[in-house]
């Protein structure tokens, strides 16, 4: 009987939710911490556009889950979406992140991000950090949104800075030019293809 006993609490305790938040939450500030060290690396090292596109693009091809990114961007212009301007528009999207935002962090090369505390909301967890400057300047608040994949992993969702959130920023954006061109996806494709020219011809 003691030993039935046992068996059940032993069990119980390896279904408690804290149990398994504590392992999950441990293993997101981790994730974050090696991204933010990596993005810093590549900043610190890669004085060039083309360099830090390189290198960034092959980090979001890593660390990101850009299939769910673009699923999310399209909100619902993308259940009438076909599977091959998905894939353009998928690829055009991963383009245009690395291009747009990438260049934009160019400045920055001797950051110091500091990881706080993580929460878990529902498949996500969030996790917050702040960006110190060696300059002198404001410290930033940014939350990174990461999901737990099927397998386990983790995958990053979003950056939201200062509370506007990348990811939901170009959701916005997109639904705007799909509204005002009939939820005409070649219209948007276009405009990403535009967006994407005018930020390499400014470098």
């Amino acid at each position: 009987m003691r030993a039935i006993i046992a068996f059940f609490a032993l069990w119980a305790l390896m279904l408690t939710p804290g149990v398994a938040q504590e392992v999950d939450l441990a293993k997101a500030k981790s994730f974050v911490e090696v991204l933010a060290d990596d993005a810093i690396s590549i900043l610190s090292t890669e004085k060039t556009r083309a360099g830090r596109e390189a290198k960034f693009a092959a980090l979001l091809d890593e660390r990101a889950n850009m299939r769910r990114i673009a699923r999310f961007t399209l909100g619902q212009f993308g259940r009438q979406i076909s599977k091959e301007d998905f894939a353009t528009f998928e690829t055009l999207l991963s383009e245009f992140i690395v291009k747009v935002y990438a260049n934009r962090l160019g400045e920055y090369s001797d950051e110091k991000v500091m990881v706080g505390k993580a929460q878990a909301k529902k498949k996500n967890v969030i996790v917050d950090s702040r960006i110190e400057f060696a300059n002198g300047r404001d410290p930033i608040d940014i939350d990174w949104w990461l999901r737990l994949e099927e397998d386990g992993s983790l995958t990053l969702f979003d950056v939201r800075v200062l509370g506007v959130g990348m990811a939901q920023e170009q959701r916005d954006a997109f639904a705007s030019v799909l509204k005002n061109n009939k939820g005409d996806i070649n219209a948007l494709l276009e405009h990403l293809r535009k967006q994407i020219s005018a930020d390499t011809a400014e470098g």
